[in-house]
């Protein structure tokens, strides 16, 4: 298969490609139709900037040699350098880590020595003659006790590594503690400080006699320090109830312990943790319990799994770090310790640094020496190469206009030579064929007008863009050249190779492909019309005729539709609805908006079917008569509507679809109906307060009537009163009657006056019917409304 006319690269170019150059020139300074082409388009000129750059080559080998060679040298020491470091890091590592392990097992074994010296110390005591008494007498002698008491600051005073030791006494419920600080002396179990201590004996099952306990305790009340021990428990708890009769605790100092342990931490700012034989995780400096997140606690659990000690990097805390774990030892602890990496390897950085500093260095002297014999002894050879490139580039601007010129032409021409044409067609690069079945593709832009104001400089970039995208998606099956017409306009010319009219369905998906991609990379909406096959080559006009006739299907068919040319109706059989028309009017002037919209909707879905300029014509008509009735309405009523820049009627070259269209009248029809009903609100209500204002006046004369008042308005009789109604939901009439009892009653209860005389006053000539109104009116007679209501004055 050929070159497709506007791909970029040859064969199965790939779509993101063309996305990515526009972006590329949507971001350059300068582009114009030549530049887009000279970038995207190969050309035969391609071969002499080849033969241009060989030459070059073959007189710079010197020049490469030397980039070689400082190549070499600086890949030499990188890949050295790389070596040495990962082996002293692996070196380092290994180090920290036998280093970590002996401190470690260090710290196990000193635990393990000084759980020998606690269980000495606490069967010493059990064999302590007066030490015993306070274990088993109830109430011991005083001065048993002060002796007792005695011994047991004895065994502080000689063994420095002893915090405390507790003596108790379940009968008394009575502790006898000796210790370097906090509580001390003779303590009732209510009055312990130590409440961690009742809590371990009242469970002390679940501890393992002369295990350590690892914990921590206040010192006193007063203050918040903290002392941290390692508890040794020492029991008598003979009996079939299994309670405790006398108990022996020893408390071993933990910073005596961990002297060593601390000193390493201090130096390589590393953490350890204790994991006791009931999984719980302690810091081992202060034996407090340790708060760590989800994925530290599980990589902790993993590790101590292990029955062997090791080591292993990881990330702990956010950082990378070389995690070195013990065995389990006789209690079934283990160690685990926590170094930074970076405290491991800063006795590397220097070096790596400095090796770096030494590439860079040899690498820039060698690219500077050889740009510099490059540019001092190829300075005619550079000239060439400009002059070459830009023959070329004009060579191959030129030639993409001119393949787009001829091909606009050709599309024009109706009788023409086809072996001339073809051949002058395939002189000038152009793949397609016109003596072979052929279709052609038209491609509008959908909301060009839109587009045209947001990126009017861009716009030929754009459709660069489509032509391309749509190029490509179609050279995976067949032969396609792309042609710019006007505005919103591609015509695509693709010779489809069928031995057998294919139904348009089976295009239609290669088509909808073209859409989607348009509309995902640069988000461009586009109708597409295919024509029937044909193979005749004098049929590329009236194709070309038929295939932009059939795009003005949009307007009813909608933005994105892909369409198949066919003849439409002759637009002879077309007979534009006037009685509808006049109806939509009366509707109009009538205020039914509603009515008026549907008979336009049916006017204008009665051009569906026949072509576009019959769809304009009943546009235009419709346009036209609204102008002329809205210029009766401000002529005859006095109304000035307000037509205008907020105020047109809708024109059909503004819109793309019928659906835009509609809308757009209706929107128009809502606006004009709230305009003619806010315009006649404010004229009736000026009608109101005249009458009301007339009745008032004149409501005392027998002659006032509905009649007098249109006389004097110069209006009609129903013209007043359905106003009238409309707006006070009641009748002129029932407005003068009820303004003459009004004034009856006001009369009745502030004079003397007869009846009969109240009535002439208020414009009633006949008494009887004053009578029967004032009762329709106030329920009760004049008589009897005086009579409640007594005169006040004469």
């Amino acid at each position: 298969m050929q070159q497709p006319q506007i791909c970029s690269a040859v064969d199965g170019e790939i779509l993101h490609k063309t996305v990515f150059l526009l972006l590329v020139w949507l971001n350059s300074p300068s582009y114009n139709e030549s530049g887009i082409a000279s970038v995207l388009r190969p050309h035969k000129g391609v071969t002499c900037i080849y033969k241009l750059n060989k030459i070059r080559t073959n007189g710079q080998l010197y020049v490469k040699l030397l980039l070689a060679i400082t190549l070499c040298i600086v890949v030499s020491i990188f890949v050295s350098s790389f070596i040495y470091y990962f082996t002293f890091m692996r070196i380092l590592q290994n180090e920290a880590f036998e280093s970590d392990l002996a401190n470690l097992r260090q710290t196990g074994k000193t635990v393990a020595n000084t759980t020998e010296n606690a269980q000495t110390v606490a069967f010493q005591i059990y064999r302590n003659n007066a030490i015993s008494k306070l274990l088993y007498y109830n109430t011991p002698n005083p001065f048993d006790t002060q002796a007792a008491m005695l011994d047991l600051n004895n065994y502080l005073v000689t063994m420095p590594y002893i915090h405390s030791i507790y003596v108790y006494n379940p009968l008394s419920e009575t502790y006898y503690i000796a210790s370097r600080n906090g509580q001390k002396g003779i303590i009732h179990e209510s009055e312990l400080q130590d409440q961690d201590m009742i809590q371990i004996l009242s469970n002390y099952g679940q501890y393992k006699p002369f295990t350590p306990i690892p914990r921590y305790m206040h010192a006193n009340k007063e203050t918040e320090e903290i002392v941290s021990i390692y508890t040794y428990l020492c029991y008598d708890a003979i009996g079939f109830n299994r309670t405790i009769n006398s108990a022996v605790i020893v408390n071993i100092s933990a910073s005596w312990i961990n002297q060593g342990l601390v000193g390493q931490q201090d130096k390589d700012k590393s953490r350890t943790f204790l994991i006791d034989d009931r999984q719980a995780i302690l810091s081992a400096e202060d034996l407090t319990p340790v708060m760590l997140s989800a994925s530290e606690l599980q990589l902790i659990e993993r590790l101590v799994l292990n029955k062997d000690s090791g080591y292993t990097v990881d990330r702990f805390d956010h950082s990378k770090s070389l995690i070195t774990y013990t065995a389990p030892n006789q209690y079934n602890w283990h160690y685990v310790r926590i170094t930074p990496y970076s405290e491991i390897t800063m006795k590397l950085r220097n070096m790596k640094l400095k090796t770096l500093l030494i590439a860079c260095l040899v690498v820039t002297i060698g690219v500077f020496l050889a740009w510099l014999v490059s540019r001092f002894l190829y300075v005619p050879i550079h000239k060439i190469e400009s002059q070459m490139k830009y023959l070329e580039s004009e060579k191959r601007d030129s030639s993409y206009t001119l393949r787009q010129n001829t091909l606009r032409k050709l599309i024009q021409i109706q009788d023409f030579n086809v072996q001339a044409q073809t051949g002058k067609l395939r002189s000038m690069g152009i793949s397609f064929d016109f003596t072979k079945p052929y279709r052609l593709a038209y491609l509008r832009i959908d909301r060009f007008k839109q587009l045209k104001e947001e990126q009017h400089n861009d716009l030929l970039t754009y459709k660069f863009a489509i032509m391309n995208i749509a190029t490509e998606i179609c050279s995976r099956q067949y032969t396609v050249d792309s042609i710019d017409l006007e505005d919103d306009s591609i015509l695509m010319l693709i010779n489809t190779f069928e031995e057998f009219p294919s139904p348009f369905e089976t295009h239609e998906m290669m088509l909808r492909d073209i859409q989607n991609a348009c509309m995902e990379y640069i988000r461009i909406g586009l109708t597409i019309v295919l024509t029937p096959v044909t193979e005749n080559p004098h049929d590329l006009h009236a194709m070309f005729k038929l295939v932009k006739e059939a795009t003005s299907q949009r307007f009813f068919k909608g933005l994105g539709s892909i369409i198949e040319a066919v003849p439409l109706m002759s637009n002879n059989k077309y007979s534009f609805p006037l009685g509808k028309e006049k109806r939509m009017l009366e509707a109009l002037a009538g205020g039914k908006m509603e009515e008026a919209k549907a008979l336009f909707d049916e006017i204008m879905q009665g051009t569906v079917g026949y072509s576009y300029p019959v769809a304009h014509g009943a546009a235009s008509h419709l346009s036209v008569t609204l102008d002329n009735m809205l210029t009766e309405i401000e002529r005859n009523s006095s109304m000035q509507l307000g037509l205008g820049a907020d105020f047109t009627i809708p024109r059909m070259d503004q819109y793309e679809t019928l659906v835009e269209l509609t809308e757009a009248f209706h929107t128009f029809f809502d606006l004009l109906n709230s305009k003619l009903i806010a315009k006649r609100n404010g004229k009736h209500e000026e009608l109101i307060h005249r009458i009301n204002d007339m009745i008032e006046a004149y409501y005392h004369d027998p002659n006032f009537s509905l009649n007098y008042l249109a006389d004097e308005l110069n209006l009609s009789t129903y013209h007043i009163s359905r106003v009238y109604r409309q707006h006070t939901l009641s009748t002129i009439v029932e407005m003068i009657n009820h303004t003459r009892i009004k004034n009856a009653k006001a009369l009745l209860t502030s004079s003397r006056l007869p009846i009969s005389e109240i009535a002439a006053r208020t414009g009633y000539t006949n008494s009887s019917y004053f009578y029967r109104m004032f009762k329709k009116v106030t329920g009760v007679t004049p008589s009897e409304y005086r009579n409640a209501n007594p005169p006040t004055a004469e």
